[in-house]
C-alpha cells in the first residue's frame, strides 16, 4: 500500500514539475491550438513569454467554408499576435461554463478576405490592417468585470478605445447574459482618435439615408442645444467639447474623451433618469474632453459649424 502510495506522489510530483516548467508557447500549442476549429492555422515563427504568454508572428487561418462565408473558405492574416497573459487553466476547454479570467491579446496588422473586411469598401474607406488590443479582468467571487483596454484601430484612418468596470457580472458563460440587467457600472471612458474617417464615412452613410453630411451634424447638434437647456455648468461644460468634435467631423483637432464614474453604480434602470437637469454629471458621473473644444459650442448649435 505505501509503495503504491509512494509511487503516485512521485508521479505526481514529475507531472507537476512538467507543467511548472512549461513556457507560455508550449501551453498554448499543447492545451489551445488543438481547440482551434479552423482548417488550418499556421505561422512562421514564435516566442515564448513566461509561462502565460507568446508571440506569433506572420499567421495564417484559414477559415472553413460554412453559411457564414456564403460556404465559402476564408483566409485570415496578422502580422503579429502577442499573448502577455492568458488564463490558460480555463482555456483547457473552450466549451465548458467557466469564462476566462484574464486576458492581454494584441493583434496587429490584421488583414483577410472575410466581409468584415470588405464591409467598408462601398464608403471609400481603403482595405487598411486593422489592430487590436484586448486586455480584461474578471473577478469570479466578487462578480467584477474590468476591461482595461478595448482598443481597434484602422491604421491611418482612426481609433477607438473603450475601458470599463461592471459589478455583478458572473464568471459563467451561462450567466452572462443577465449582466444586462444585474450589471452595474462602477466606470467606463471612450476615446475616439479620427484620423480622416468620419470624413469618408459619414457623407456616404448620409447619402443611403438620402441626406448630407451637413444635415446630419446639423441635427446633431441641434438636439445637443436643445438638451443644454436647464442643465448646469459642469453639464455644458461636457456637452461643449461633444458638439466641438461634432462640427469639426472634416477635421478633429485632437481626441474625444468621454467618461463615466457614477457616485454610486449606474444600472439599465437608471437611464430614465437621463433627461434629468444635470443628472449626466450627478448621476453617471459624466466628463469630456477635447482638444479642439470651444466655449459655448454645445448651445450654439448648427452655428457651431
Amino acid at each position: 500500500m505505501m509503495r503504491t502510495l509512494l509511487a503516485a506522489m512521485l508521479a505526481w510530483l514529475s507531472l507537476s514539475t512538467v507543467a511548472i516548467a512549461e513556457t507560455g508557447l508550449e501551453r498554448f500549442e499543447r492545451e489551445i491550438r488543438p481547440q482551434i476549429e479552423l482548417k488550418t492555422f499556421t505561422y512562421k515563427s514564435a516566442a515564448t513569454l513566461g509561462d502565460q504568454g507568446f508571440v506569433l508572428n506572420q499567421v495564417m487561418a484559414v477559415i472553413p467554408a460554412n453559411p457564414a462565408t456564403g460556404d465559402k473558405e476564408s483566409t485570415l492574416k496578422i502580422d503579429k499576435i502577442t499573448v502577455e497573459a492568458l488564463d490558460f487553466e480555463r482555456m483547457k476547454n473552450v466549451k465548458d461554463d467557466d469564462m476566462p479570467r484574464f486576458a492581454k491579446i494584441r493583434l496587429e496588422g490584421m488583414s483577410g478576405d472575410e466581409e468584415m473586411f470588405a464591409a467598408l469598401d462601398p464608403y471609400g474607406i481603403p482595405r487598411v490592417p486593422i489592430d487590436v488590443l484586448l486586455d480584461y479582468r474578471l473577478d469570479g467571487a466578487a462578480k467584477v468585470f474590468s476591461l482595461n483596454t478595448l482598443e481597434i484601430g484602422l491604421r491611418g484612418q482612426g481609433k477607438l478605445g473603450v475601458a470599463l468596470v461592471i459589478d455583478g457580472v458572473s464568471d459563467k458563460s451561462s450567466e452572462v447574459a443577465g449582466a444586462k440587467d444585474d450589471g452595474r457600472l462602477r466606470s467606463a471612458s471612450l476615446t475616439v482618435d479620427d484620423s480622416g474617417l468620419i470624413a469618408k464615412l459619414l457623407p456616404a452613410i448620409a447619402k443611403e439615408q438620402g441626406g448630407t453630411a451637413d444635415s446630419v451634424v446639423a441635427l446633431a447638434l441641434t438636439s445637443i442645444a436643445a438638451f443644454c437647456e436647464g442643465q448646469g455648468p459642469a453639464t455644458l461644460k461636457a456637452l461643449d467639447a461633444v458638439a466641438s468634435f461634432v462640427a469639426d467631423w472634416k477635421a478633429p483637432k485632437g481626441v474625444l474623451m468621454i467618461g463615466l464614474n457614477p457616485g454610486k453604480t449606474a444600472g439599465m434602470s437608471d437611464l430614465d433618469k437621463v433627461l434629468e437637469p444635470n443628472a449626466l454629471v450627478d448621476i453617471f458621473g459624466l466628463t469630456a474632453s477635447y482638444g479642439g473644444t470651444r466655449d459655448g459650442a454645445a448651445k450654439a448649435g448648427p452655428a457651431n459649424k
